[in-house]
């Protein structure tokens, strides 16, 4: 049986410096977790989140916190974030996690229903070797977090067709040791790692920018000065200036019409370093 996984929401705005890609990621538990499953699912995160660009620092509300970030999300856990050894089935119908949104604006606060995974998992559970099921449910709790902050940073519930942000995802997706997804995952990430830009005393961020825009293959479907063609929407941003972090989320879950519109075109895919994200927003945050 497959689950649809409902959405979280995130309030973001500018990055510091030295963050770009970088966010923090709040969570607070009302069954503090064994330290093994809450590394599983921090792993896990991570690693799903890595290929679209987005890296994470996990804190805790609990904590004395000092450190002021403008991109953030906080995700709450209800129910018991373990494997228990008479679980049951209750909670099957329950929501796996949620959004909260005001006004029709997603507000940066999720929940995650730990009970109602380990309800959905529960008999993919029994059929693992005991000693295995607590990294096995940390990860389906990882892939359910993992799918709900692309939609966080994209500011988008739209799903695309690949990976972890397919709209749904089986039992054997969340348990599975590596969620491959062969037949979903595209060929290349359009976000990339490296290689490094130039220093800032030789290139301004937003002409690095605007270079990075024509070196990476922007112009193709959105015309110079993102302008807009018949292969690609205008690139000016229409409410809220383009954040980095947001801007690499957004490149991540439209990348699958990116790709297939350069196919169609017959040029190379656009191919964008982790880097030099924060310079393409500069420049595109100026434009007229």
């Amino acid at each position: 049986m497959i689950r649809t996984l409902i959405f979280l929401g995130l309030w973001a705005a500018l990055p510091t410096p030295g963050q770009v890609g970088s966010a923090a990621l709040y969570t607070e538990f009302e069954n503090k977790p064994a330290p093994a499953v809450l590394q599983v699912i921090r792993e896990e995160v991570d690693y799903l989140m890595a290929p679209d660009g987005l890296h994470f620092q996990w804190r805790s509300l609990l904590e004395n916190e000092h450190t002021a970030w403008v991109d953030l999300a906080v995700v709450k856990f209800s129910g018991r974030c373990e494997v228990l050894p008479f679980a049951t089935t209750s909670h099957f119908d329950h929501r796996l996690g949620w959004t909260h949104v005001s006004d029709g604006v997603v507000l940066p606060f999720a929940e995650v229903d730990c009970d109602a995974i380990r309800a959905y998992v529960l008999r993919g559970l029994c059929a693992i070797p005991q000693q295995t099921r607590d990294a096995a449910f940390g990860r389906a709790i990882g892939r359910v977090v993992a799918h709900e902050l692309l939609h966080i940073f994209a500011e988008t519930a739209v799903h695309s067709d690949h990976g972890v942000d397919h709209p749904t995802l089986s039992v054997q997706d969340l348990l599975s040791g590596h969620l491959e997804f062969a037949e979903l995952e595209p060929m290349c990430h359009i976000v990339h790692p490296g290689p490094t830009t130039p220093p800032a005393n030789q290139t301004a961020p937003a002409e690095a920018g605007r270079a990075s825009y024509v070196r990476d293959g922007c112009v193709s479907c959105h015309g110079t000065n993102g302008e807009g063609t018949p292969h690609g929407p205008a690139l000016r941003p229409q409410v809220h200036p383009f954040n980095p972090v947001v801007l690499a989320a957004k490149l991540a879950k439209n990348q699958d019409k990116m790709l297939q519109r350069s196919r169609n075109l017959k040029v190379a895919p656009p191919s964008v370093a982790e880097d030099q994200i924060s310079g393409l927003a500069r420049f595109l945050n100026g434009l007229e």
